[in-house]
């Protein structure tokens, strides 16, 4: 029987972070994933032609670049681990049907005069409203790669200061609530509504206004792309684990946690085999996958297992193009917009609205595709002169006519579609430029990885009765479990999905409960 002092279940990026800093302190960590690679949706594949390297899920790494994991390199992923970011720019294009774009560069003037050519008023205002931002975001910006305070005592905090007050506003608000209370084009309303429901919920659902607090870190931080792929953060983390003793054990789905008088003991693999873990484990998987298939309802509190169960799941998910191209792409806005890292292709704010309430009613459509070609900042990702494309939209889980298992007839209708849409404004996506494609739909996403409930790869929707500590449930928000020694992190856990690199906030709590000092591994 293997034995090690922590087990972690789940070798996604938060996962592995979490063990990084466990293996830096000394701490004898065993990570398990169910895969044949490490990163969850932090991955790169070749998944048609050779050569070709995709992002399998995440692309662009924002959020984590305010982390002290990377900006201080706490654990030398960059200077001893090969991590290496390229910040390309232009980093956004929003393309219109008039074929005129917005784009959004590092410099926050830069972007202004891009907006100015719609409103000379709202060019004059986004520097303010940046700096806005900014101010609130710091009444927060301690929380967000640390373990969250209760809410209700957070809110008592927010409420007992003037920005505080303002912060509360505006998480209490819709994205479009303050996209309408700043901006008079339809432009710019358009632009922060579309990133706000990159959350997958959309940016009329109160609790939405905290995406405004991305929009320092556009300027502050920048897109940034890991070279080789997204998925070179986690094998970074993975060298680094590895390096510091660890074990990462792949192909290794955990069956059940092992329970003994109400204390985590261990895991049992699929295959029957248990791994012991004397002090501690940490779950990186979906909540409801812990609580609602890895333990026992007599194993937790009475009513436990029916509160997870009602988790509420993103309002939309994704589908996914991977599409090999022959030459780049070049579009009828310009050369700016063929080297944007980032392109959304967007109708104007009442068609986006309505086709985020189609959502709602499991109806799709392909009016919303974002185009990311990270072969052209980064030409690792493909053959010389060649391209890989990220080829995104949002679309209903369960679909109106068919449910969910309708997805295997209609993908590639829907791929189609969006390839149609764009070719309104590129003028070279044509059949003969596109050398191989891949789709893999919200469905495809699900059986891929069970993590990804109904494709939702967050795990569970950013609604604000499931963010901060309420994630991913009141009460629960410090990363512990009914369970004794038994642990959580990752997208169902605060800060959340996305490419945060939340499992440092998750483990300083594990690290305190094992008389780790969080400060000294840092330190070293």
């Amino acid at each position: 029987m293997e034995k090690h002092d922590v087990v972690v279940i789940g070798a996604g990026h938060n996962g592995l972070t979490v063990g990084a800093y466990l293996a830096k302190a000394g701490v004898d960590v065993c990570v398990l994933e169910r895969l044949d690679q490490v990163g969850g949706g932090v991955i790169t594949r070749e998944l048609n032609l050779p050569g070709f390297k995709y992002d399998w899920c995440s692309t662009m790494h924002i959020m984590i670049q305010a982390n002290p994991m990377i900006h201080r390199d706490e654990l030398e992923l960059k200077a001893k681990y090969g991590l290496k970011y390229i910040y390309p720019e232009p980093q956004l294009a929003m393309v219109f049907p008039d074929d005129r774009a917005l784009i959004v560069y590092r410099d926050v003037d830069k972007t202004a005069q891009s907006i100015a050519q719609f409103s000379k008023k709202d060019a004059a205002i986004y520097p303010k409203f940046v700096e806005y931002c900014r101010k609130l975001s710091k009444v927060a910006a301690v929380a967000t790669f640390s373990p969250p305070i209760p809410f209700g005592r957070m809110m008592s905090l927010l409420d007992s200061s003037e920005d505080g007050r303002e912060f509360m506003r505006v998480i209490l608000s819709s994205s479009l609530d303050i996209a309408f209370e700043w901006f008079e084009s339809d432009q710019m309303r358009t632009l922060f509504s579309r990133y706000a429901a990159e959350g997958m919920v959309g940016p009329s659902e109160k609790g939405t206004g905290n995406a405004a607090f991305m929009f320092p870190l556009f300027h502050s931080w920048g897109f940034a792309m890991p070279e080789g792929g997204s998925g070179e953060l986690s094998e970074s983390l993975a060298r680094c684990i590895r390096d510091h003793k660890g074990t990462i054990k792949v192909n290794s789905p955990v069956k059940t946690v092992i329970v003994e008088n109400g204390e985590a003991k261990g895991v049992r693999l699929e295959n029957g085999e248990e791994i012991m873990a004397t002090r501690a484990i940490v779950s990186n998987l979906n909540v409801k996958q812990l609580f609602l298939q890895l333990l026992k309802p007599d194993e937790l509190p009475a009513g436990f297992p029916d509160k997870v169960g009602k988790l509420k799941q993103a309002t939309f998910v994704p589908i996914n193009i991977f599409i090999a191209l022959n030459e780049q792409l070049h579009y009828k806005a310009g050369k700016e917009v063929d080297n944007a890292a980032v392109v959304e292709i967007n109708p104007f704010l009442d068609r986006s609205l309505q086709a985020y309430e189609e959502y709602t009613h499991g109806i799709p459509n392909w009016d919303l595709p974002l185009v990311s070609p990270a072969s052209v900042a980064d030409p690792t990702r493909a053959p010389k002169g060649k391209h890989a494309l990220y080829f995104y939209h949002f679309e209903p889980y369960n679909l109106k006519d068919g449910g969910p298992q309708a997805w295997d007839k209609i993908k590639d209708k829907v791929a189609d579609g969006m390839i149609e849409v764009s070719r309104r404004h590129i003028t070279n996506f044509t059949d003969s430029n596109i050398l191989a494609r891949t789709v893999f739909s919200p469905l495809d996403y699900e059986r891929h990885n069970p993590s990804f409930i109904t494709g939702d790869f967050l795990h569970i929707g950013i609604f604000l009765d499931q963010l901060f500590a309420n994630r991913p449930m009141p009460g629960w928000g410090q990363y512990k479990t009914p369970i004794k020694k038994l642990y959580m992190c990752g997208a169902s856990t605060h800060p959340g999905g996305g490419v945060t690199g939340g499992g440092r906030a998750a483990v300083q709590v594990v690290m305190e409960d094992l008389k780790i000092d969080f400060k000294k591994v840092i330190s070293k």
